[in-house]
């Protein structure tokens, strides 16, 4: 309907330029009237420039709608024509469409700023910069932690601690790294975790500081008073009896004295209690000397030799070696592959050690059960970023949920005649690869030990 009054709009000025047109040159020509000729000249060049400016009006209101836009004022609006102005529509629907930019500006604002209050009240410190090392934002928990109140340039850490810049710098998506931290008033602890994006064409790295130095400190003396109930229950266990031993030989000792004092014969009887006791402190001093070098063993693990590594292939081998053991103790034994081999850096002997020794553990713990059955199982998972995780999995009594926190513990079994030390080890070696091991268990039906790459 508008694009019709427009039409009929041009129409009627081009045909009046056609008319005075005509007039001109018949009062010119004809008539000699050459004031009137002037006059129509005039009309008729107020005409051409009317419908020039006319016809340029639609595109003088487009450039600065365009404009608007390119620059964000969207204060610009365009006036409201009467109902049967050619323009009213067009202009309505460029008023809409800059309200419309508008709100998108206002709600892009509101979010831009409860995200800069979210980021501002968090309690872990928060940097971002781009490749240029230029910050973008450094939220107030980060100033705290780094005692810096403004910094323009990751660089600029430098005189704060070169160890922390230099972590910010080189570590990669999804990398962490603890650094020590030492300021005027005290030593921190910071774990400093990267993770990197694009935006609009920009790479930039988000860095996350945390000072966990409360936190290792508490875990660290909980460790401690874990290890020494283990170690003082180990050790009363083989002193005790010694020190009984020793008071008893003191007494056998001190008759068989007096007998010889008294020019009698050895008693044969006593004697043999000597050497028997003799022989229970040599085996219990034993016994110690063995728990203590079990203790040295935990305590120096070699760094794993990083090499590439089809964990696939490994998982066969490692069934192929248990599968006989499994057979005579009547328990199924069931191996899950994805298609696609999962590669790894690892050291392939130390991961044999430890799923070797899960996998024992998990054939001990349902052989007494109903259709016992352990499942090794490999996978990427979606959830954690694609990271290589295996499971081994049985359907045992389950761990009572009393002790699940403490079978990681060095020397802490519940077994006859466990060593107390397999799990820690493992979960050492998976630290050393920068992986974890974790269990969950649901007594009495099933454990699931899970290796994290």
């Amino acid at each position: 309907m508008a694009y019709n009054k427009f039409r009929l709009r041009v129409l009627l000025r081009f045909m009046l330029l056609l008319a005075i047109t005509g007039g001109f040159w018949y009062v010119l020509l004809y008539r000699h009237w050459y004031i009137t000729a002037f006059c129509l000249f005039l009309v008729l060049l107020a005409l051409l420039f009317d419908l020039f400016h006319y016809l340029e009006k639609t595109n003088r209101e487009l450039v600065r709608f365009f404009s608007a836009i390119r620059y964000e004022d969207f204060t610009q609006r365009f006036p409201n024509e009467t109902r049967t102005g050619s323009f009213a529509d067009l202009y309505q629907e460029l008023n809409n469409t800059i309200a419309a930019f508008q709100r998108i500006k206002a709600d892009k604002e509101a979010n831009h700023l409860y995200l800069q209050n979210l980021v501002a009240h968090m309690r872990i410190g928060i940097i971002t910069f781009n490749e240029a090392g230029e910050v973008n934002l450094m939220n107030q928990a980060a100033k705290d932690l780094l005692q810096v109140p403004h910094l323009t340039r990751i660089h600029g850490l430098q005189r704060v601690s070169p160890e922390l810049t230099e972590a910010m710098e080189t570590l990669e998506n999804e990398e962490s790294k603890l650094v020590v931290l030492n300021r005027s008033d005290e030593q921190l602890l910071l774990t400093v975790k990267a993770s990197t994006f694009r935006l609009q064409g920009q790479a930039l790295k988000i860095i996350s500081l945390q000072n966990i130095r409360s936190e290792m400190e508490e875990k660290e003396l909980d460790a401690w008073q874990k290890l020494i109930r283990v170690l003082s229950h180990e050790i009363m266990n083989s002193i005790t009896p010694v020190i009984s031993l020793t008071n008893s030989l003191g007494t056998l000792v001190e008759a068989e004295l007096i007998n010889r004092e008294n020019n009698e014969e050895p008693d044969e009887e006593i004697v043999q209690d000597i050497r028997t006791g003799l022989e229970t402190i040599e085996k219990r001093s034993a016994g110690l000397l063995h728990f203590v070098e079990k203790y040295r063993k935990l305590t120096r693990i070699p760094n794993p030799r990083l090499q590439p590594l089809n964990l696939n292939e490994l998982l066969k081998g490692i069934q192929q070696l248990v599968q006989r053991n499994f057979r005579e103790n009547g328990v199924i034994l069931q191996l899950q592959l994805p298609d696609a081999p999962l590669l790894l850096q690892a050291d392939g002997d130390m991961l044999e050690q430890v799923i070797i020794n899960l996998v024992k553990n998990a054939l001990e713990a349902c052989q007494e059960c109903p259709a016992p059955q352990v499942e090794i199982k490999a996978y990427t998972d979606p959830q954690e970023n694609n990271r290589v995780k295996v499971d081994v999995k049985d359907n045992g009594k389950g761990i009572p949920e009393e002790i699940l926190d403490q079978i990681f513990v060095p020397f802490y079994t519940t077994k006859r005649h466990g060593s107390g030390i397999g799990l820690s080890l493992s979960r050492q070696i998976m630290r050393l690869h920068k992986g974890s091991l974790r269990v969950s268990s649901t007594a009495p039906s099933q454990t699931v030990f899970t290796l994290v790459f």
